[in-house]
């Protein structure tokens, strides 16, 4: 790696000299990275090559972007090799084709300002590569190009903004099908473009200096505003997704960001021309956009009205308010979907934050009020209404309270049209059939959804919308939770019984003590399917808490079983450990030893075949939480039940797997009374236990906390032994680093602790602080020269800076 740089550090060199044999010998380069780039198979040499191609860019710039995209259309065709020989499958992860084109995106670099429509093209069609790096290294690409550069902008030759222009009007030039397909990219370069400040980042060897700036309507950003705007309103257009159609309205807000204060007239003008367009241009879709879209442009429209930084703005927004308030359907949509929309009146609100207090409380007395005006003359109406309203789709949820509530009312009150939703509408009220059937099992028609959830599960449909409904109700249809739980055990859907068991621990919080039988139904479905995603499905509620106090320790014991088939245990997974340990800490902790043996054999057995997958086995978590408070109530059973495990195969990786982090976790900053216990174990000069506490030590650093201990092993051990050497390795570990010469100023510092160690009152203590003091001394002066070689070398390569030129 060296090499190679000292040779393109070269290159750079000679890129700027003129002469006819630099000229030929740079053409002679380029001719023979073409020819490797084109051809080549070595995984190395291509790698070089790219980089080689990026030096010459200043001499070859036109042909750059061209042998990028041949190189990229071929690569993925070629068996790529290292020392002649193909490269293995194993390694193919750190050494394929993809890697190097994203190496050749990361080569246009010095080409993105003089080519810059070619190179938009280039990244566009990477962008949708199937290998997921690459579409993002693209991605990235394209958004670092579209975006404002404060040294490109103002510099010494500023461009302003004619890179984002000539972006802008090739986006313009594409077909409206390829602008929807590649949507995302282009809309979040148009944010870029229309940011309302920019940034710009100074480089020299020892420092990166960031400046920030606002835009302003001067040199060219006005037209270029003026562009993207007009180019989103026709994006707009092309898709009647709500999804992208609020992608843009999104990417439209930004026009209408600024930052304060505006440094000119012409700025304001700028800004407050590009939000006037905007909110007009959304007024006209209040009347028949759909009605997720309305209540995102009333949530832009109220943002921009708090924020508009003149009265022409405000009245815009207003406008919008005006149009909102005609329409009655939303003013519904509102109350019971709302989860963007704004209460209250805009002037209140923008005046006083207690006129926010419109809570989902006054909302339910709008859906309750609903419900109440339901009759046999507007049901149809109301059908159809709810219909519509339950097309709103969200990631969360949870984001529908209120709506839920107004559908468990309506399974209530008006059993029969609920009824009519959950069988005639299915695919419409999918994500609401749960509401729907909560309201009706505890309504006058429990019956017929009885019917229809056995009707369900018979066939295997709605098996989670059947388990989940049934958290009301429920007391009565303990039998249908199972029937949901063996059916999903027949059809092996292990989410169908996880939800099942959730509802259960649900149930028995309530004090239907019957639903433990449930849940331990499910937990052996799933322990006989070595499945315990159930962990992640109730670890947050409360109600398990209670349902695992109940246990007896034959119920407990079967919770761990169930969570030993994980190859990692997640926080979740550790909230069920911690409610477990509260009652029984032995068992816990003999399972987290079980794990570590499980561990242990996994990389025996790894290291014999030579297999190093991703996603191995990981005895415990590099974190704990919860479960460390507990196991630090019995600190002398958990060190000593390590002790007892502690063997040669674990010695040289006990630091970096289960049993070490177990301790860091549990034992923080080498926390008493961890020292105590393991200087209890030293004093016995069992070998065996020293080297545990030897191995405990180097868990925790080489810091002064530690420095007591190590002080009694080397009492423990003869003069110059191999525990010396193991010892030091302890003790030369550090911490966060900062600076060229911070290496050689943390073992300063070591070096210092020793000192004192140089007057203890045992002579191998002071023979070991000698010893150690020696090797410090000599590293100290090899670190700082090579930090001194580190120095000039990167004085080279990214200059030192106008203060010391």
């Amino acid at each position: 790696m060296q090499d190679i740089e000292l040779r393109l550090a070269a290159l750079a060199k000679l890129v700027t000299a003129k002469s006819e044999a630099v000229e030929q010998r740079l053409g002679e380069e380029m001719a023979r990275v073409e020819q490797v780039l084109l051809n080549g198979t070595d995984y190395d040499e291509l790698v070089n090559s790219l980089k080689t191609v990026a030096v010459l860019t200043p001499k070859f710039h036109a042909a750059v972007l061209p042998l990028l995209t041949r190189f990229v259309k071929s690569v993925s065709y070629r068996t790529l090799t290292m020392d002649g020989e193909p490269i293995q499958e194993s390694r193919l992860r750190y050494r394929s084709p993809a890697h190097l084109i994203r190496e050749a995106i990361e080569a246009t670099t010095p080409v993105r300002y003089l080519h810059t429509v070619a190179l938009v093209d280039f990244l566009l069609e990477l962008s949708g590569s199937s290998d997921i790096e690459v579409a993002g290294k693209a991605q990235r690409a394209f958004e670092s190009l579209v975006e404002f550069d404060l040294n490109v902008f103002y510099g010494e030759h500023g461009l302003g903004a004619q890179p984002q222009l000539e972006i802008v009007a090739r986006l313009a030039q594409l077909e409206d099908d390829t602008l929807v397909a590649n949507a995302d990219l282009v809309l979040s370069g148009l944010r870029r473009v229309l940011a309302a400040s920019m940034e710009g980042h100074t480089w020299t060897y020892k420092a990166v200096t960031i400046s920030r700036g606002s835009v302003t309507s001067e040199w060219g950003v006005a037209p270029l505003r003026a562009a993207t705007i007009t180019l989103l309103k026709r994006m707009y257009w092309l898709d009647e997704s709500i999804r992208f159609r609020k992608n843009v309205l999104s990417t439209l807000d930004e026009a209408m960001h600024r930052e304060q204060p505006v440094v000119d007239e012409p700025t304001v003008a700028m800004f407050e021309r590009d939000a006037a367009e905007v909110l007009l241009f959304m007024e006209g879709l209040v009347a028949n956009e759909a009605l997720p879209l309305v209540q995102s442009i009333e949530h832009h429209a109220y943002w921009n009205y708090f924020h508009a930084a003149t009265p022409t703005i405000a009245a815009a927004a207003l406008k919008i308010r005006e149009a909102l308030e005609q329409h009655a359907e939303y003013q519904i949509y509102k109350q019971l979907i709302g989860f963007e929309g704004i209460f209250g009146q805009w002037e209140e609100l923008r005046r006083s934050e207690a006129a926010w207090e419109y809570t989902d409380k006054k909302r339910l007395e709008f859906a309750r009020k609903f419900i109440a005006e339901i009759d046999d003359s507007n049901e149809p109406e109301w059908c159809s209404r709810i219909l519509k309203f339950s097309e709103t789709r969200s990631d969360d949820l949870a984001t529908f309270p209120v709506y839920y509530e107004f559908l468990e009312l309506l399974g209530q009150r008006r059993p029969q049209l609920a009824l009519r939703l959950l069988t005639e509408h299915d695919e419409t009220m999918g994500p609401f059939q749960i509401a729907l059937m909560a309201g009706l099992w505890i309504g006058p028609k429990s019956d017929e959804v009885a019917a229809i959830a056995n009707r369900w599960i018979a066939a295997g449909t709605n098996l989670i919308a059947v388990a989940k409904s049934l958290i009301k109700g429920g007391e009565r249809r303990l039998d249908t939770l199972s029937s949901v739980i063996c059916k999903g055990a027949a059809l092996d859907n292990h989410d169908v019984i996880v939800h099942a068991m959730g509802t259960a621990a649900r149930l028995y919080g309530e004090g239907v003590v019957a639903a433990k039988g449930i849940f331990m139904q499910g937990l052996r479905e799933l322990a006989k399917r070595l499945d315990a995603g159930w962990a992640r499905a109730v670890w947050f509620n409360r109600d398990f808490k209670t349902l695992i106090a109940s246990m007896d320790a034959d119920e407990r014991a079967e919770v761990l079983r169930s969570l030993a088939s994980l190859t990692r245990l997640d926080y979740q997974a550790e909230e069920v450990l911690a409610a477990v340990c509260a009652y029984d800490s032995a068992s816990v902790l003999d399972f987290l030893v079980n794990r570590l043996k499980e561990e242990a054999a996994e990389h025996s057995h790894r290291r014999e075949f030579g297999v190093f997958e991703e996603g191995a086995f990981e005895a415990i978590p590099r974190q704990l939480h919860q479960l460390k408070k507990l196991l630090a109530k019995e600190p002398r059973a958990l060190v000593y039940v390590l002790r007892n495990e502690f063997d040669d195969e674990a010695r040289s990786m006990f630091p970096y797997r289960g049993a070490g982090r177990l301790l860091e976790a549990v034992f923080p900053n080498f926390a008493d009374p961890l020292a105590a216990l393991l200087q209890e174990l030293v004093i016995k000069a069992d070998p065996k236990d020293i080297d545990f506490a030897m191995s405990v030590l180097r868990v925790f650093g080489g810091g002064a906390p530690i420095l007591e201990t190590a002080k009694f092993i080397v009492k423990a051990v003869p003069e110059k032994s191999p525990t010396w050497n193991e010892l030091a390795a302890a003790l030369e570990t550090t911490g966060v680093l900062m600076g060229e010469y911070g290496m050689a100023e943390a073992f300063e510092r070591k070096r210092e602790e020793m000192l004192i160690w140089s007057s203890d009152e045992d002579p191998r203590v002071r023979a070991f602080a000698a010893w150690l003091i020696e090797s410090f001394d000599q590293f100290i002066n090899r670190e700082r020269q090579r930090a001194h070689e580190d120095i000039e070398l990167r004085k080279y390569r990214y200059g030192t800076g106008k203060e010391e030129t």
